[in-house]
Parts: structure tokens; C-alpha cells; sequence
């Protein structure tokens, strides 16, 4: 059957990434030391949150959820994870809509990111060097598009060259994070909280002591409370997500039953880790009320905060150093933003072949340059997406609609852990074919579905939390209707796919009786 419904026998790509490559392609997707400009969102939202402890709690949620999607992984271990399950167990179309909606939003994630490294990055490291003209402009529109065609060409050539060169650039973006991390914690916990009190009101016209006390006559919790730190959880979590993305590679993953448990769990860990470590050094470098406070001030908008740029942990982080260890923390920092842009692309275009493999979208973009084992194709298709993407998000409100990708998300999860519980009976033939590890039970329960039911209920949780008013205010139906949207034209586009097949006598749900071939 295999040479009949699907392109070909084999799938072209090649078993060599290695269990430590997923696991640093898992860390960058999420986005290292992305949590100084979340933790000011999370302080906003959550005044009283106790950051460095949030960034703790979260590792074992996430872990649980990450062996939840490991385990499911290795029953169908191909490229486009989640899509190939959940297209196996309950529907094509169901499994083509989460997964077309998964790519919209890493899309417009990327086109989101690219400003972060020319107006907040480039320009900032500019600007503290003198050249005030030149940071103008880097922070332009026109500017940042023309950064992000060339960049994105970048990600195309670097992703044209096979897994191994893409692994060895983000490699190379992580180790500049690290190095960004290490001058970040020990410029800061050299200053401590004294110093930097006293740099701040010398340069800043603001007295530090008084930020704290104007918050808290404006309703500021005078100290850290455990129901604002364990709401302030739910956003820290969402800093997480991401850490499963290794499934969207399973079909080129050495040794993927061993690999993708250290790719997933460990990518947890280490990015907890990096979370805390840069929270707990911002705490005792800048003080952690001062910063909860001068967020509060910034987000009600008080008279008394003076700054001229929003109150980003790595921006206030210039008070306490001198322009070069400056210039080369925020190179780590624009390390992470635009190693995170290659993971997103490189996941987009295996999404893309999955969707060609099967023949939901033209074949054609699932040809595979045999020398490098690329689907240049779909990276080619994924490329122009994303310059688009990028106009779109300079130029038009229209990605301001992606708002609730968080509760879209978690609408993804709880589907794919509804396709585990009913795995064991829809799909009995692929269930009994799997490793033992997938079949294994506890008090005859399979391990698979205890895992499932609990990420449906943290889904829930997570989707209801980022849909609250102290995350969004006032819910906007016309955003809720776009998110929901981007599902039904996942719908829509498979049903139209399959009339065609079936007009042309290749009937598109016999390609999904079995897994795809490696």
C-alpha cells in the first residue's frame, strides 16, 4: 500500500540528530533568557509574584507534560508529530487543523521576534555606544523588514545544509547565551542591590526607594504572596512552551526512544534552570521588589516613572555597567532571539513535508535534496511564508489577532491527549506495534492516558488562565473567532484536498490507515 498512497517508499530524511542536538533545539525553540522582558509582563499581571520561585514550580508541571508527549512519540516516531498521531487515531482533518494552526503561530511568533533583535537588541547596543542616529534607524520598519529577508534567508541556507550544519549554528547561538547568562549574573551580583540602587537614582532622576514606595501607595503588595506566585505560575509556564518540539523531528532522531526523553525532559530542566538563575541574579542584582514596583508603575501608567524605554530586565541592566559588557551581554540576549527564529522555521518546514508526505498539500513540497537530506521544497514554500509573515506584522494589524495563541494552543494539547486515551481502541493495529513503553500500565491503566488526562486538565487550567481578564481585559470576539478560525480553515483546506483525491482516484484517507514510511 505504502507505494500506492503515499509519494514514495521511503521518506528521504536521515536518522542524525542526536539526542543533545533535540534537547538544544528544544531549549532555543522556548527561548532562553526571553524571561527578561516576560517577567515585567508577569509582575504587571500578577503583582506580588515571586518570579524565581515560579520558574522552580514550573519544571515539574512541564515535565510531566513531556513525558506525556515522549511516550506518544515513539508509537508513530515521524516527522510532524503530533499531526501524524492525531491524524492516525481520531481524523486526517483533525490532525491537519492543529497542526496548520501550530503553524500559523510559530510563523507569526517569528515575525513577532525580529523586531526584539533591531529595536530592542541592535538599536539598544547602538544607543548606549553613541550613535543615537544610526539605533533611529535600526528601530525603522523599513529597516527591520530588510533585516528579516536577509535573515531569513540565513535560516534557509543554513537549513539547506542538513540537520547537522543547523544543529552546529544553534550550538553556536546557545553557547553566546550562556556567555550572555554568566556576564548578565556576575556584572549584577558584583553591583548587588546597594549599587545598583545607587547607579539607578544618579542616572534615572528617580529615586530607587521611592519607586517602591510610590507602588505601594498605588496598590503594590508591600511583599511577595503565594496566591500572586502561584498565578504568576501560569505565565511562567507559558515561557515554556516549546519544550516538546523535538517530536516535530522524531523521523530524524537517533536512536529516538532513548533521545527524545533526554531531548524533552532534559530541555525542561536546563531551560528552568536558565529561567531561575537569570531571575534570582536580577532579585539580588536589582532588587526583586524594586522590579515588581517599577513594572507596576510603568503598566498603570504613574507620573513618577520616568524612563524613556519600557522596564525589560537586560534594559535596565545598562545602569550597572559599562557600554562593551553591555554590547556583549545583549549579544547573548540577541543570540536567543534569533537562534529561536531558526528553530521556528526549521520546525515549519517539517510541518509542511508531514502535510506533503501525506498528500494533504502538493507532493511536490515534500522533495527531499538528497545530498543534504533537506526538503528544499517546503523550505523554500516556508521562507516566502515568513517574509510575508513579517510585512504583515510591520505593516497591518492583522497578527495583533493571534492574541489568544495560548488558549489555541491548549486547545492543540487537549486534543492530542484526547487521541492517547483512545488510542488502545481506535487504532489497535499501530497501538499493538508499539515499543512495550507506550503499552505499559499501572493498575491496568496505560501509562499513555494517565499522562494524557493530566495535561488535559493543565491544558484546561492554562487555556481558561490566558483567557482571564488580568491577562487579557475584556475578551474580544472578533480575536476569539480568528483564533478558533485558523482551526476550520485547517478543516476546510484538508476536506478540499480530499475531494480532489478522490476525483483524481487517489482517495486521501487510505494514506492515513498507516504511519508514514522512514
Amino acid at each position: 500500500m505504502g507505494s500506492e498512497v503515499f509519494v514514495r517508499k521511503a521518506s528521504g530524511l536521515v536518522r542524525n540528530i542526536s539526542a543533545w542536538d533535540a534537547m538544544i533545539f528544544n531549549i532555543m525553540v522556548m527561548a532562553p533568557m526571553a524571561i527578561l522582558v516576560y517577567g515585567v509582563w508577569a509582575s504587571v499581571i500578577y503583582p506580588g509574584a515571586d518570579l524565581p520561585a515560579t520558574a522552580l514550580l514550573a519544571i515539574p508541571i512541564s515535565i510531566v507534560v513531556g513525558l506525556f508527549y515522549a511516550i506518544f512519540s515513539l508509537a508513530m516516531p515521524r516527522s510532524g508529530g503530533d499531526y501524524v498521531w492525531v491524524s492516525r487515531i481520531l481524523h486526517p482533518a483533525i490532525g491537519f487543523s492543529i497542526n496548520f494552526f501550530l503553524f500559523m503561530v510559530i510563523m507569526s511568533v517569528a515575525g513577532s521576534y525580529i523586531p526584539w533583535f533591531t529595536q530592542w537588541a541592535l538599536a539598544s547596543i547602538l544607543e548606549v555606544n553613541g550613535f543615537t542616529g544610526l539605533a533611529s534607524f535600526v528601530s525603522s520598519n523599513e529597516f527591520t523588514f530588510l533585516f528579516a529577508v536577509i535573515f531569513y534567508l540565513f535560516c534557509a541556507a543554513v537549513i539547506s545544509r542538513g540537520a547537522k550544519v543547523t544543529n552546529t549554528v544553534l550550538w553556536l547561538f546557545f553557547a553566546l547565551v550562556c556567555f550572555g547568562l554568566i556576564i548578565y549574573a556576575a556584572s549584577l551580583l558584583s553591583v548587588g542591590a546597594n549599587g545598583f540602587a545607587t547607579k539607578f537614582t544618579q542616572q534615572t532622576g528617580m529615586d530607587y526607594n521611592q519607586v517602591i514606595a510610590k507602588a505601594i501607595e498605588n496598590g503594590y503588595p508591600e511583599q511577595f504572596t503565594l496566591s500572586a506566585t502561584l498565578l504568576g505560575l501560569t505565565f511562567t509556564y507559558i515561557n515554556f512552551l516549546g519544550f516538546n518540539f523535538s517530536i516535530y523531528l522524531s523521523g530524524e532522531m537517533k536512536q529516538v526512544q532513548k533521545s527524545q526523553f533526554i531531548a524533552i525532559i532534559g530541555a525542561v530542566i536546563v531551560f528552568g534552570l536558565i529561567d531561575w538563575l537569570a531571575y534570582w541574579v536580577s532579585y539580588q542584582g536589582m532588587g526583586g521588589q524594586f522590579l515588581g514596583a517599577l513594572s507596576y508603575l510603568y503598566a498603570i501608567g504613574s507620573e513618577y516613572y520616568k524612563l524613556t524605554f519600557d522596564p525589560y530586565f537586560m534594559f535596565l541592566f545598562r545602569f550597572v555597567t559599562n557600554p562593551l559588557i553591555y554590547t556583549l551581554f545583549m549579544i547573548g540576549w540577541s543570540a536567543m532571539v534569533l537562534g529561536a527564529i531558526l528553530t521556528y522555521v526549521a520546525t515549519s518546514v517539517r510541518l509542511v513535508f508531514a502535510w506533503a508526505f501525506d498528500r494533504v498539500v502538493p507532493s511536490a513540497l515534500s522533495k527531499v535534496d538528497y545530498r543534504y537530506n533537506t526538503p528544499y521544497l517546503a523550505l523554500i514554500f516556508v521562507t516566502i511564508v515568513a517574509i510575508i509573515f513579517q510585512a504583515l506584522w510591520i505593516w497591518t494589524p492583522l497578527l495583533t489577532y493571534f492574541a489568544y495563541i495560548v488558549f489555541g494552543w491548549m486547545i492543540m494539547q487537549i486534543i492530542t491527549s484526547t487521541a492517547a486515551i483512545v488510542f488502545p481502541f481506535r487504532r489497535r493495529d499501530i497501538w499493538e506495534r508499539s515499543p512495550d513503553i507506550v503499552k505499559k500500565k499501572v493498575a491496568g491503566v496505560p501509562i499513555l492516558a494517565i499522562l494524557a488526562v493530566i495535561s488535559i486538565v493543565l491544558s484546561a487550567w492554562l487555556g481558561y488562565a490566558s483567557i482571564s481578564p488580568a491577562f487579557v481585559g475584556e475578551l474580544d470576539p472578533s480575536i476569539m473567532a480568528f483564533t478558533i478560525g485558523l482551526f476550520l480553515i485547517g478543516f476546510v483546506i484538508y476536506e478540499v484536498s480530499a475531494i480532489y483525491h478522490r476525483r483524481v482516484g487517489i482517495p486521501l484517507e487510505l494514506t492515513f490507515k498507516e504511519i508514514p514510511p522512514e
